[in-house]
Order: C-alpha cells, then structure tokens, then sequence
C-alpha cells in the first residue's frame, strides 16, 4: 500500500456512523415493531427486496420488505416500523460522533480531497443535505442515485472521475458491507477495512468483510499517521 494519496473515498453506514448506536433509543427497531426476527429482517434487508438503486417511497420500501418474510403484517404496523425507521437513519446523519468529525475535518485541511460512496435507499439518506458530514465532501455517490451499488466497479469510477484522480491516487475506507473492498480492488483502488462500529464481529467476520483491502484499522483517526496527501 502507498503511503500517499489525492483523495480518500468513505462508505459511511458502519464506517462514519452507526445507525443503532446513534439512535441512543431513539425509535424501536423496525423488526421489532413488525413483530420479526431481528436478523432474519437485517438479511432482507440485503436482499432483492430492497430498491437501493432507485428513487423509491421509504413505506412502500418498508412494506416490500416486511412483506417478503410475513405477508400478514397489517399497514399500520408498516407505516409505524418505517416512521421509526426514519427516525433512527436521520438521527445518525444529524449525530455525527465529534471524534469522526474532527478527523475528517483535518484530512481536508491537510488537502486530501473527501469522497463519499454509500450503498443506500432513498429514505436512508434524505436527511443527508442537513447532516454535518455533507460539508466536508466533494464527491457523494449514493447507489439509489447513480443507479449502481458496490462493489460494482462502476460507482468506484464515477467518483473518480468527478474528482478528476487515477485510482492509484485513491484511498478508500470501509466497514466491509456489500464486498466493497473487493470493488475497489477491481479498479486497483487501495483499501482498508475499519473496525470501529463492528466491535462485536468475530475474527472470522473481519476477516471475510476485509477481502480485497490491504490491511485493517480500527479508527479512521489512524489515517493521520498512516497517509499524507499528494498535492
């Protein structure tokens, strides 16, 4: 791995924030108000059933996926799983840790340039334009407007080339979700897998999200002594 580079592309859900920890109580969990196993409703959440490469209706995105495990579930208890639902992504966009903050904020006054690449929905990030993180970006790709997801190499490139950089130039950070180390490292991207939010992910888990990357950090405050910018 190089030791210097132009720019640093993030992935920001249990990269640069995490949803349960940032809810602080804020809202039940979706499964738990539609009444379904906590895991079984996080896999379908990774499945077909979830539009993130379209403009869609945070409820209808919500039912589809409630749907896909119990049919029987009544819309009242949909339209409540996604009002809390709501309520939890935007308050973990608004509620940035301050240590993430801060760092972030370094990098770019050391001059990397800040690029963001985020499997997402619509719903997910509607509060994005009003959270904290969205100032310290030039480039923000999320899959349900570019209408492509990690690790398709293609959202890679897309940001590459709005930030006018070769991917050797490009460093980019992850928690592993979605194989995007493997993406990035389809388009000779140098990655590292960051294990601040998975603090209950075993050995093995690491090890699996971290495929494709070129090593492992705990805090994206190591970057600092890890990186400097090519300017």
């Amino acid at each position: 791995m190089k030791t210097t580079y132009k720019a640093i592309l993030f992935d920001l859900f249990g990269t640069l924030l995490s949803v349960s920890k940032a809810a602080k109580g804020q809202g039940q969990f979706t499964a738990d108000i539609l009444g379904l196993d906590r895991k079984a409703w996080n896999q379908a959440c990774f499945s077909e059933h979830h539009d993130i490469v379209s403009s869609t209706d945070h409820l209808e995105i919500v039912r589809r996926i409630a749907h896909s495990l119990d049919p029987s579930i009544p819309l009242d208890k949909v339209r409540q799983a996604t009002d809390a639902r709501q309520l939890r992504f935007d308050t973990a966009l608004l509620e940035i840790e301050p240590g993430i903050l801060s760092i972030l904020q370094e990098l770019k006054q050391q001059g990397f340039i800040l690029g963001l690449i985020s499997n997402a929905s619509t719903g997910e990030v509607s509060a994005w334009p009003e959270s904290p993180l969205a100032p310290l970006f030039t480039s923000v790709h999320f899959s349900c407007q570019q209408g492509v997801q990690k690790p398709d190499p293609e959202i890679y490139q897309m940001a590459l080339a709005e930030m006018a950089i070769t991917a050797d130039s490009a460093l980019f950070i992850g928690d592993g979700s979605s194989e995007e180390h493997s993406g990035a490292e389809a388009c000779n991207i140098d990655s590292l897998l960051v294990t601040y939010f998975l603090d209950s992910s075993s050995e093995l888990e690491l090890k699996r999200r971290g495929e494709g990357s070129k090593g492992r950090i705990g805090h994206i405050r190591e970057l600092l002594n890890l990186v400097s910018p090519d300017v």
